[in-house]
């Protein structure tokens, strides 16, 4: 991508500003700076509606060889209060200025309303959502790639799967094989207090133990401690295994989850899965530019009523999820939630997951994830791992 585009990002941003009477964004998450700048250093963004600083706070050897901003944009060292003194340089003495106030601890808000006592603080977080949820051409091919590495962990499965396997141990096959493949290592939410392994893995009767951290399956974890996520729990023949271990790649994240059967699954699982598979390709068959998220929720539902699962859709009572999947990007779960009570509406060029799951009391959950990108008439499906149950002897 050339300067030219990338630079785009930020006059849009200046835009919105300038649209909101906001007269200045003070942007300290590293994953919206990068965004908007090429870097993800500790440094702090100052973008007004005709200018922008990018004040380095440390690693400016580092940041000055990532970002594609011209050197004048540019401050090495710095802080809150120096960026107060760059912003009234700017002709900004006082006025609104938005900060990340979805992610900003009470202490450092504090920290930043005392020094920039001058100024009304709000919130600039939606705008910054809206901006990210439309993918450029670059950001999917780079979701594809995450996409690629994500069926690398899915043929190691294939490959070394066997009983009396734990469900730790199949995962760390799978991160291992990610890693290898080019992954970063990282999962990254904007939720506070959010913390997993590297992603659900789950066999057998934890396929039905729920956490409370996420409306999905989620697996029980090694303890107390981390609540989710692969066990010490031995895979036998006859168990049902998911796994939904995500990929990051230059930053973008695939998010997709796979069934497995070890052994020759019966009929009553072949058909869960089947009517799994019906309702997915619906949803996507579905999906296209200007449909809301409830619609999509709704239209989803109704297959599984239709199909005569509507009991197992999205898990058994009382934990039934209440979403059918969200957009994906620099974070592996963010804007929008596809959720049956948000009437937002979808546009061209969003990069979203179709996360869809059923739980039946006595053969087990099956579950299947795929990333999609909408389009003006449809969705292009970005996921490169076949969408089938796999049973593996």
């Amino acid at each position: 991508m050339n300067q030219s585009k990338k630079l785009k990002r930020i006059r849009e941003l200046q835009k919105k500003l300038d649209e909101t009477k906001m007269d200045a964004g003070l942007l300290i998450l590293s994953r919206d700076v990068f965004y908007y700048t090429g870097t993800a250093q500790p440094t702090v963004f100052l973008v007004t509606p005709d200018d922008y600083r990018l004040i380095v706070r440390r690693a400016f050897d580092f940041a000055i060889k990532e970002t594609f901003l011209d050197t004048e944009k540019i401050v090495n060292g710095g802080s809150f209060k120096q960026a107060r003194e760059i912003l009234m340089d700017l002709g900004v003495k006082n006025g609104t200025l938005g900060l990340e106030m979805d992610i900003i601890p009470a202490a450092l808000y504090l920290k930043i309303k005392k020094i920039f006592n001058k100024y009304d603080l709000t919130d600039i977080s939606n705008i910054i959502f809206q901006q990210r949820m439309q993918k450029d051409d670059h950001e999917i091919e780079t979701i594809k790639a995450a996409c690629r590495i994500m069926d690398a962990g899915h043929k190691t499965v294939m490959e070394t799967l066997v009983p009396g396997m734990t469900e730790l141990d199949l995962a760390a096959e799978i991160e291992y094989a990610h890693r290898r493949a080019g992954h970063e290592g990282v999962l990254s939410m904007r939720h506070f207090d959010f913390y997993i392994s590297r992603g659900p893995l789950c066999s057998g009767k934890n396929l039905f133990k729920v956490s409370g951290f996420a409306n999905t399956i989620t697996g029980v974890g090694l303890s107390p401690a981390v609540p989710a996520g692969p066990s010490y729990t031995k895979i036998n023949r006859g168990d049902l295994i998911i796994t939904d271990i995500p990929t990051c790649f230059k930053g973008y994240h695939c998010d997709q989850t796979r069934t497995y059967f070890l052994g020759k699954p019966p009929v009553e699982v072949v058909a869960l899965f089947q009517n799994l598979k019906i309702i997915s390709d619906h949803a996507m068959g579905f999906l296209k530019e200007g449909v809301t998220c409830s619609r999509l929720f709704e239209t989803t539902y109704n297959k599984a009523r239709d199909l005569g699962v509507e009991d197992y859709f999205l898990g058994l009572p009382p934990r039934k999820g209440n979403f059918v999947g969200h957009g994906i990007g620099l974070d592996a779960n963010e804007p929008p939630i596809l959720s049956k009570n948000f009437d937002f509406q979808l546009r061209r060029n969003f990069v979203l997951t179709i996360e869809l799951h059923l739980t039946h009391p006595e053969y087990g959950a099956v579950k299947l994830e795929d990333v999609v990108r909408v389009k003006k008439n449809g969705c292009e499906l970005l996921s490169v791992t076949p969408r089938k149950l796999f049973a593996i002897s």
